[in-house]
C-alpha cells in the first residue's frame, strides 16, 4: 500500500464519519435502524414490532422522504404543544428509532422544535420511541405507563417518574 493511501486511510479514520452519517431515514441515506448507536434503540424497534404483531399497537404506514419527515414533524410539533400545555420544561431530545431522526424541544416559556439535531445536548432529557409509539401516545391509544411497560418508550434520567407522570397528564388532557 502506498504512503499516500495509508495517509488518506488514517485521515479518514481520524476525522470520523462523513456528514452524511448524520442524516436520517427520511433522507433516504440513513442506514439500517438496527445499526442505531444510541443505547436502547434496538430494544424500542423490537418492542414496536412485537406490539404491532400482537396487536397491542396499531401499525403506522411506512413513509419515506419528505412525506415521512412531514408526518413525523407534525407528531413532534404536536408533542411540543403537549409539553407546553403541561407546563413541562424544554430541553428534551427525542429519537424516533425507525428513522434515526433526532429532534430537540428547547426553551422554558417559549418552546422551540429543532429537527435533524446530532443527538441530545448536554443536560437534555432523552426520549426514545418509534413512529408508532409517538402516534399511539398522541392519539390516546396508549398512556405513558403503558408505552413504557410495552417497551415502546424510554425516558432517560427520570428516576422518580415525575417527568413521565407530568407528560402522561398533559397527553391525557390533550386527547380528551
Amino acid at each position: 500500500m502506498s504512503k499516500l493511501a495509508v495517509r488518506l486511510l488514517f485521515c479518514a479514520m481520524a476525522t470520523g464519519p462523513a456528514p452524511l452519517a448524520m442524516a436520517c431515514g427520511y433522507d433516504a441515506i440513513y442506514p439500517n435502524p438496527f445499526e442505531q448507536s444510541w443505547p436502547g434503540s434496538l430494544d424500542i424497534a423490537i418492542a414496536t414490532a412485537t406490539a404491532v404483531s400482537s396487536q397491542d399497537l396499531a401499525p403506522v404506514a411506512k413513509m419515506v422522504g419528505p412525506d415521512g419527515f412531514n408526518r413525523s414533524y407534525q407528531w413532534l410539533n404536536q408533542l411540543k404543544g403537549v409539553l407546553k400545555q403541561g407546563a413541562l420544561p424544554g430541553n428534551v431530545s427525542i429519537l424516533l428509532v425507525d428513522s434515526g431522526l433526532w429532534s430537540r424541544v428547547r426553551g422554558k416559556e417559549v418552546l422551540l422544535l429543532q429537527t435533524h439535531t446530532k443527538g441530545p445536548a448536554k443536560r437534555d432529557r432523552v426520549v426514545l420511541t418509534s413512529e408508532a409509539g409517538i402516534q399511539a401516545l398522541l392519539s390516546g391509544q396508549l398512556s405513558v405507563a403503558q408505552a413504557k411497560q410495552l417497551g415502546l418508550l424510554v425516558i432517560e434520567d427520570d428516576p422518580d417518574d415525575a417527568f413521565s407522570q407530568s407528560l402522561d397528564r398533559a397527553l391525557s388532557q390533550a386527547t380528551s
